[in-house]
């Protein structure tokens, strides 16, 4: 699909959208192509994929690999010659119970190999995801859930694999963006949602103290 020129390959110049497809329909399809949006214009790549022609791709392929009814879709983005815009897209069979609700309690740690820059690439799904593929792996070696990142003045960013929310005293509190975390969609769609319901909803600084004081995690 590409050479060993692949930008992306030599040196992380892409960005990547992790997708659900359910039942045919690319879930929160608006989310994902807002975000491949903004990250094309900040790697200054050309904005030129049309976007009916990247959801038709993803319902093909889906067709194709027999995942119609619930499909996990990777779609990644780099940077061809001239600027331009080349991609691939993958897409895996996806368990019918995702996204459900989560009855067990999770083992938490924070990742004390790395902190996250805080600077405007540090919003990307890049796919230069070294400092979370790592977390992940240090997860699994010390038999953890999940690990969270700390950006560099030491504050939380997110999980390797999570968004971080925390609830105390009934209201929500998640790290600002300017905090170093990934734009994600979820993200986006969560914070939306709550607002909906008239959550009482703070972005702003979270220190390992705030972790440990929440009533939820």
């Amino acid at each position: 699909m590409f050479t060993s020129q692949n930008r992306a390959f030599k040196w992380g110049d892409g960005i990547f959208e992790t997708i659900c497809v359910r039942k045919g329909i690319i879930l929160l399809e608006s989310y994902h192509l807002d975000r491949i949006d903004m990250g094309l214009k900040l790697l200054q790549i050309n904005p030129s994929i049309e976007k009916q022609k990247l959801s038709d791709n993803i319902i093909e392929l889906c067709k194709r690999n027999n995942v119609m009814e619930s499909a996990r879709v990777r779609l990644e983005i780099f940077r061809e010659e001239n600027n331009q815009p080349g991609y691939v897209i993958d897409a895996h069979p996806l368990s019918n119970d995702h996204h459900k609700w989560n009855s067990q309690d999770w083992t938490v740690g924070i990742y004390p190999h790395m902190r996250k820059s805080m600077d405007v690439f540090s919003n990307l799904k890049s796919v230069n995801f070294l400092p979370y593929v790592m977390a992940g792996i240090f997860a699994g070696e010390q038999k953890w859930n999940e690990a969270i990142l700390l950006n560099s003045a030491g504050n939380i960013c997110d999980g390797s694999k999570t968004n971080v929310f925390i609830i105390k005293n009934e209201e929500i509190f998640t790290p600002a963006l300017h905090q170093g975390c990934v734009n994600g969609v979820m993200r986006r769609y969560v914070l939306e949602e709550l607002k909906k319901r008239n959550f009482f909803i703070h972005q702003k600084e979270i220190t390992e103290d705030g972790l440990t004081d929440a009533d939820e995690l």
